[in-house]
């Protein structure tokens, strides 16, 4: 294993800022992810919505397959995920392209990490939610290891993910089974069968 180094976000995130507005016009489809299709944690997809960019009722960052789309708003959610395909998000969201040196997937990791979460400055103000500038993003600090480590710790943190989820399925299963064992009995109680 190698040596880590320490850098900050900012030399190995550079925010991508392209915008689609409803004013330019925009033509043809494209596909949506924002907040609410991004599992808290995981970075997992959990959805998307196929748009009309001729619809659009408000402007929309553009991300490529490959960046990080990040969810500033109420960042303790860590919705943070690393896009498979060209689209829009919301404008709760940060796109990121990753600089060579990193792996996407180990920096989405991070940035989903509780480390992350002490290292940045959130910012609470009256009657808003928490959220995080990209200013304070660039200058949160992580311990970055050669590219190959980069990448050989995101593959087994996705993997023990996916056991993780596994296992909280199986559970949820055992509960339901569980709740439905009252109203099992009863049932069998008043049919003769006990």
């Amino acid at each position: 294993m190698s040596a880590y180094r320490r850098v900050l976000l900012g030399d190995l995130l550079h925010q991508r800022r392209e915008v689609v507005h409803p004013r330019n016009r925009p033509e043809g489809k494209a596909i949506f992810v924002g907040l609410e299709h991004i599992e808290s944690g995981t970075g997992r997809r959990l959805g998307l919505v196929d748009i009309e960019m001729s619809e659009l009722t408000g402007r929309k960052p553009a991300f490529r397959q490959g960046d990080v789309v990040y969810g500033y708003l109420r960042p303790y959610l860590n919705k943070v995920w690393v896009a498979e395909f060209d689209g829009l998000c919301s404008v709760d969201q940060y796109v990121y392209s990753v600089s060579e040196e990193a792996n996407a997937e180990y920096v989405a990791w991070f940035l989903r990490s509780p480390l992350f979460l002490e290292r940045a400055p959130i910012n609470v103000a009256p009657g808003q939610l928490p959220r995080i500038r990209t200013e304070e993003v660039a200058l949160v600090s992580i311990d970055l290891p050669s590219l190959p480590d980069q990448r050989r710790i995101a593959n087994e943190l996705r993997s023990q993910m996916e056991t993780v989820e596994r296992a909280r399925l199986s559970a949820e299963r055992e509960l339901e089974g569980i709740a439905a064992l009252p109203a099992t009995l009863l049932r069998r109680a008043f049919l003769g069968e006990v």
